[in-house]
């Protein structure tokens, strides 16, 4: 065993029985352990943040959770790194795009929250950050096991058809045995047609490429999540009992809002990429921005300065960021009319020289760097796909 071997496996321990050490004294000592930490710092936030009541704690961070989940955060993408690493995953435009579904999950379920289609105890699982925790630990899980798969010839095929299964099996087995924890009816068969169609495309390529196998896993939830939104714009007894919480006020739904954000954020992307290969003209290092992954990132830091400009100068929304909150209220104040727009530029003038250092730094890495590389990239394409898909749904359904 190796010195940095020896630092993990301590390292990890040190987790484990700090995690022991609280659960025991939330147990044996409830009213210091609990009343006085868990409850005020982490769990309160949390039903505060869900509607509940959490007594004098509101749902903002506070000082301890904020060092937790940072720590939490930072802990997991080094043993995610490593992992990988001694796999020797690929990591490249397949695992990105088998990335995806997922990144768009997070914010789309969140909103479900928003719109009150949970109920006690299921809603706390969309609360953040138990959702990113919950999908990260999961993605985690369908990676390892969709790579062990990969590596078992016919037999893994099968067993790859039956793992995509899984989902439609737990979302149709929950909604039907404890319907009292959804606002509405929601009909059962419409998961588990999409799970057949999903296990049917996987049979039809057959492709046990272990990105193929997390890819249409996640693709069969975002289409369950898609299925539930098709619901709300149906107007049911969800939607009805949303309206009727507010004094029958409907919300504002604004469809054909959402689709012109969707153009912004194209054609924004596709002028950021020819920008590029004008530059690349001046500066090769410029062109060979323009792949696949880092299109991805940039589209989606498009969303979020797209969701951003739609929201502040059409549906008066507000920044909560310190920089760009000063540009658009000194832009305001000098009677710019579409202040929103200046996070396009703010955007860029931060994550286009960020590429381009992380793309330099790769090629004169050592043998882990892709995987570290690869970390980094999926950090900043979910800093800018998560909040800006979350706001051009709550922009889009009214919420």
């Amino acid at each position: 065993m190796d010195r940095r071997t020896g630092l993990e496996i301590a390292f990890g321990g040190f987790i484990a029985g700090t995690v022991l050490i609280v659960a025991l004294g939330c147990l044996l000592f409830p009213e210091l352990f609990w009343d006085r930490f868990i409850w005020r710092y982490y769990w309160g936030p949390i039903v505060a943040d869900a509607g509940g009541d959490a007594g004098d704690i509101t749902s903002s961070y506070n000082l301890f959770d904020t060092l937790t989940y940072g720590l939490i955060l930072a802990a997991s993408a080094y043993y995610i790194h490593r992992s990988f690493h001694k796999l020797n995953l690929r990591i490249g435009t397949g695992f990105f795009l088998a990335m995806s579904p997922i990144i768009v999950i997070g914010p789309a379920a969140r909103v479900l929250e928003d719109m009150e289609l949970f109920r006690e105890p299921l809603q706390y699982l969309f609360i953040s950050p138990l959702i990113y925790i919950f999908l990260g630990l999961s993605t985690l899980c369908t990676v390892l096991l969709a790579w062990s798969m990969e590596h078992k010839g016919r037999r893994g095929e099968v067993a790859s058809e039956i793992f995509l299964f899984t989902p439609g099996l737990i979302v149709s087995l929950t909604v039907s045995a404890f319907p009292s924890l959804f606002s509405g009816t929601v009909p059962v068969y419409p998961f588990l047609l999409i799970t057949l169609l999903v296990v049917g495309l996987k049979h039809l390529i057959r492709d046990n490429r272990y990105e193929t196998t997390v890819g249409l896993f996640w693709l069969q939830v975002l289409l369950f999540v898609g299925y539930l939104y098709l619901l709300w714009t149906l107007k049911g007894d969800w939607y009805e009992g949303y309206a009727a919480s507010r004094g029958g006020v409907e919300p504002d739904l604004q469809l054909l809002g959402g689709a012109g954000a969707i153009g912004l954020v194209l054609i924004s992307t596709l002028m950021v990429t020819a920008s590029l290969r004008a530059a690349g003209k001046w500066k090769e290092g410029f062109r060979r921005l323009i792949n696949p992954v880092n299109l991805m990132i940039i589209g989606g830091h498009m969303t979020d300065a797209s969701a951003t400009f739609i929201g502040i100068d059409f549906h008066h929304y507000t920044e909560k960021h310190v920089v760009p909150s000063w540009f658009i209220e000194n832009l305001s104040s000098m009677g710019f009319p579409y202040p929103g727009l200046i996070m396009y530029p703010l955007k860029l003038i931060f994550l286009i020289p960020a590429l381009y250092l992380i793309d330099i730094s790769m090629e004169k890495g050592s043998d882990e760097s892709p995987y570290l590389v690869a970390l980094v990239k999926l950090t900043i394409l979910v800093l800018g796909v998560a909040p800006g898909v979350r706001d051009l749904i709550r922009i889009s359904l009214g919420v």
